[in-house]
Protein backbone atom coordinates (compact mmCIF):
# COMPACT_ATOMS: atom_id res chain seq x y z
CA UNK A 1 0.00 0.00 0.00
CA UNK A 2 1.34 3.44 -0.57
CA UNK A 3 2.01 5.54 2.97
CA UNK A 4 1.30 8.58 3.70
CA UNK A 5 4.76 9.60 3.43
CA UNK A 6 5.19 7.81 -0.26
CA UNK A 7 2.48 10.39 -1.05
CA UNK A 8 3.96 13.78 0.56
CA UNK A 9 6.91 12.79 -0.99
CA UNK A 10 5.31 12.16 -4.23
CA UNK A 11 3.49 15.66 -4.08
CA UNK A 12 6.75 17.19 -2.87
CA UNK A 13 8.79 15.67 -6.00
CA UNK A 14 5.64 16.91 -8.07
CA UNK A 15 5.39 20.12 -6.86
CA UNK A 16 9.37 20.51 -8.14
CA UNK A 17 8.48 19.48 -11.75
CA UNK A 18 5.36 21.39 -11.49
CA UNK A 19 7.47 24.61 -11.16
CA UNK A 20 9.71 23.26 -13.69
CA UNK A 21 6.87 22.96 -16.13
CA UNK A 22 5.96 26.40 -15.05
CA UNK A 23 8.44 27.64 -16.48
CA UNK A 24 8.58 25.91 -19.86
CA UNK A 25 4.87 26.53 -20.65
CA UNK A 26 4.63 30.35 -19.50
CA UNK A 27 3.70 31.19 -22.97
CA UNK A 28 0.89 28.15 -22.96
CA UNK A 29 -2.65 28.44 -22.38
CA UNK A 30 -3.48 27.82 -19.15
CA UNK A 31 -5.65 24.53 -19.97
CA UNK A 32 -2.93 23.23 -21.70
CA UNK A 33 -0.59 23.75 -19.08
CA UNK A 34 -2.20 22.54 -16.51
CA UNK A 35 -3.41 19.14 -18.23
CA UNK A 36 0.22 18.58 -18.86
CA UNK A 37 1.49 19.23 -15.08
CA UNK A 38 -1.76 16.93 -13.48
CA UNK A 39 -0.05 14.27 -16.19
CA UNK A 40 3.45 15.13 -14.63
CA UNK A 41 2.02 14.59 -11.43
CA UNK A 42 -0.05 10.83 -11.99
CA UNK A 43 3.31 9.95 -13.48
CA UNK A 44 4.91 10.58 -10.12
CA UNK A 45 2.10 9.20 -8.05
CA UNK A 46 0.94 5.93 -10.13
CA UNK A 47 4.26 3.95 -9.77
CA UNK A 48 4.47 1.16 -7.42
CA UNK A 49 8.51 1.16 -7.03
CA UNK A 50 9.04 3.17 -4.40
CA UNK A 51 12.30 2.50 -2.69
CA UNK A 52 13.14 5.08 0.62
CA UNK A 53 9.79 6.23 0.33
CA UNK A 54 10.57 8.68 -3.11
CA UNK A 55 8.11 8.39 -5.95
CA UNK A 56 10.00 7.22 -8.75
CA UNK A 57 8.98 7.27 -12.45
CA UNK A 58 9.74 4.41 -14.56
CA UNK A 59 10.80 3.69 -18.16
CA UNK A 60 7.88 3.50 -19.48
CA UNK A 61 6.37 6.69 -17.58
CA UNK A 62 9.56 8.46 -18.60
CA UNK A 63 9.10 7.86 -22.14
CA UNK A 64 5.08 8.88 -22.19
CA UNK A 65 6.51 11.82 -20.32
CA UNK A 66 9.16 12.69 -23.42
CA UNK A 67 6.60 11.74 -25.76
CA UNK A 68 4.10 13.93 -24.36
CA UNK A 69 7.02 17.49 -23.77
CA UNK A 70 7.67 16.26 -27.50
CA UNK A 71 3.97 16.92 -28.93
CA UNK A 72 3.72 20.10 -26.69
CA UNK A 73 6.98 21.62 -28.86
CA UNK A 74 5.87 20.67 -31.75
CA UNK A 75 3.05 22.64 -32.01
CA UNK A 76 4.20 25.60 -30.93
CA UNK A 77 6.97 25.03 -34.06
CA UNK A 78 6.78 25.62 -37.90
CA UNK A 79 6.56 22.54 -39.60
CA UNK A 80 9.17 20.91 -41.06
CA UNK A 81 10.44 17.48 -42.81
CA UNK A 82 13.04 16.51 -39.50
CA UNK A 83 9.12 17.11 -37.14
CA UNK A 84 7.80 14.81 -39.36
CA UNK A 85 10.20 12.32 -39.35
CA UNK A 86 10.88 12.33 -35.28
CA UNK A 87 6.79 12.00 -35.46
CA UNK A 88 6.67 9.28 -37.16
CA UNK A 89 9.37 7.30 -34.85
CA UNK A 90 7.54 8.54 -31.74
CA UNK A 91 4.51 6.96 -32.77
CA UNK A 92 6.51 3.59 -34.30
CA UNK A 93 5.30 3.81 -37.65
CA UNK A 94 6.39 1.05 -39.62
CA UNK A 95 8.07 1.65 -43.47
CA UNK A 96 8.71 4.97 -42.51
CA UNK A 97 10.78 5.80 -45.79
CA UNK A 98 7.64 4.57 -47.71
CA UNK A 99 5.30 6.99 -45.51
CA UNK A 100 7.52 10.08 -45.89
CA UNK A 101 7.05 9.63 -49.50
CA UNK A 102 3.49 9.22 -48.95
CA UNK A 103 2.98 12.61 -47.40
CA UNK A 104 5.08 14.08 -49.80
CA UNK A 105 2.79 12.89 -52.83
CA UNK A 106 -0.25 13.54 -50.57
CA UNK A 107 0.19 17.11 -50.16
CA UNK A 108 2.13 18.06 -53.34
CA UNK A 109 5.56 18.28 -51.25
CA UNK A 110 3.47 20.26 -48.38
CA UNK A 111 1.90 22.84 -50.39
CA UNK A 112 -2.01 21.35 -50.88
CA UNK A 113 -5.24 22.89 -49.33
CA UNK A 114 -6.19 19.62 -47.47
CA UNK A 115 -2.62 19.90 -45.98
CA UNK A 116 -2.68 24.04 -45.21
CA UNK A 117 -5.87 24.27 -43.58
CA UNK A 118 -6.56 20.47 -43.03
CA UNK A 119 -3.46 19.48 -41.20
CA UNK A 120 -3.51 16.32 -43.34
CA UNK A 121 -0.55 14.94 -44.04
CA UNK A 122 -1.75 11.87 -45.91
CA UNK A 123 -5.22 11.90 -47.50
CA UNK A 124 -6.90 9.99 -44.90
CA UNK A 125 -10.55 10.27 -45.09
CA UNK A 126 -12.46 10.76 -42.04
CA UNK A 127 -12.71 6.46 -40.67
CA UNK A 128 -16.37 5.04 -40.09
CA UNK A 129 -15.05 2.16 -37.85
CA UNK A 130 -11.10 2.34 -36.72
CA UNK A 131 -10.03 4.88 -33.96
CA UNK A 132 -9.71 8.19 -34.83
CA UNK A 133 -7.82 11.35 -33.64
CA UNK A 134 -9.70 13.59 -36.41
CA UNK A 135 -11.64 16.19 -35.18
CA UNK A 136 -14.16 16.61 -38.41
CA UNK A 137 -14.46 16.47 -42.10
CA UNK A 138 -12.58 18.93 -44.69
CA UNK A 139 -13.33 19.10 -47.96
CA UNK A 140 -14.04 15.41 -48.03
CA UNK A 141 -10.78 14.01 -46.20
CA UNK A 142 -10.23 13.96 -42.08
CA UNK A 143 -9.27 17.36 -41.12
CA UNK A 144 -6.98 17.29 -37.69
CA UNK A 145 -6.40 19.68 -34.91
CA UNK A 146 -2.53 19.93 -35.57
CA UNK A 147 -0.68 18.29 -38.62
CA UNK A 148 1.09 15.58 -36.01
CA UNK A 149 -2.24 14.32 -35.12
CA UNK A 150 -2.81 13.21 -38.99
CA UNK A 151 0.78 11.31 -38.09
CA UNK A 152 -0.62 9.62 -34.96
CA UNK A 153 -4.25 8.93 -36.81
CA UNK A 154 -1.88 7.12 -39.55
CA UNK A 155 -0.25 4.73 -36.67
CA UNK A 156 -3.89 4.10 -35.77
CA UNK A 157 -4.68 3.43 -39.26
CA UNK A 158 -1.31 0.88 -39.36
CA UNK A 159 -2.29 -0.94 -36.35
CA UNK A 160 -6.18 -1.19 -37.11
CA UNK A 161 -4.95 -3.32 -40.03
CA UNK A 162 -2.20 -5.43 -38.19
CA UNK A 163 -5.09 -6.39 -35.80
CA UNK A 164 -7.03 -7.49 -38.77
CA UNK A 165 -4.45 -10.23 -39.90
CA UNK A 166 -2.68 -8.27 -42.16
CA UNK A 167 0.94 -8.78 -42.05
CA UNK A 168 2.84 -5.77 -42.41
CA UNK A 169 5.41 -5.95 -39.43
CA UNK A 170 8.11 -6.61 -41.33
CA UNK A 171 10.55 -3.90 -42.29
CA UNK A 172 12.73 -5.52 -44.28
CA UNK A 173 11.51 -5.49 -47.84
CA UNK A 174 9.38 -1.47 -48.44
CA UNK A 175 8.22 -3.35 -51.86
CA UNK A 176 6.02 -5.28 -49.77
CA UNK A 177 4.30 -2.44 -48.10
CA UNK A 178 3.59 -1.18 -51.31
CA UNK A 179 2.41 -4.54 -52.19
CA UNK A 180 0.09 -3.90 -49.25
CA UNK A 181 -0.56 -0.67 -50.18
CA UNK A 182 -2.02 -1.13 -53.67
CA UNK A 183 -4.07 -4.07 -52.62
CA UNK A 184 -5.98 -2.61 -49.79
CA UNK A 185 -6.40 -0.08 -51.81
CA UNK A 186 -4.82 2.96 -49.98
CA UNK A 187 -5.72 5.52 -52.70
CA UNK A 188 -8.44 5.76 -55.45
CA UNK A 189 -5.84 6.80 -58.33
CA UNK A 190 -4.37 3.36 -59.92
CA UNK A 191 -1.31 4.78 -60.32
CA UNK A 192 -0.14 5.84 -56.68
CA UNK A 193 2.29 3.17 -56.39
CA UNK A 194 3.99 3.63 -59.27
CA UNK A 195 4.47 7.29 -58.66
CA UNK A 196 5.67 6.28 -55.21
CA UNK A 197 8.38 4.47 -56.46
CA UNK A 198 8.48 7.32 -59.02
CA UNK A 199 9.38 9.89 -55.99
CA UNK A 200 11.59 7.42 -53.99
CA UNK A 201 13.66 6.75 -57.70
CA UNK A 202 13.63 10.71 -57.89
CA UNK A 203 14.78 10.84 -54.15
CA UNK A 204 17.99 8.62 -55.54
CA UNK A 205 19.53 10.33 -57.84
Amino acid sequence: MKTLKYFSSGFRVASGYSAALALRFRNATNGFATRVIILGMIFLLGSAEVPGGRAMMTEAMRSQSDRSFFYYQVRHMPFSEDLLKACLEYEGIKYQDIVLLQSRLETGNYTSDIFRNGNNLFGMKYPGLRPTVATGIYREHAQYAHWSDSVVDYALWQKYYLSRGYRIGSEIDSEFYLVFLNCIPYAEDPRYVPKLVALSQRDLT
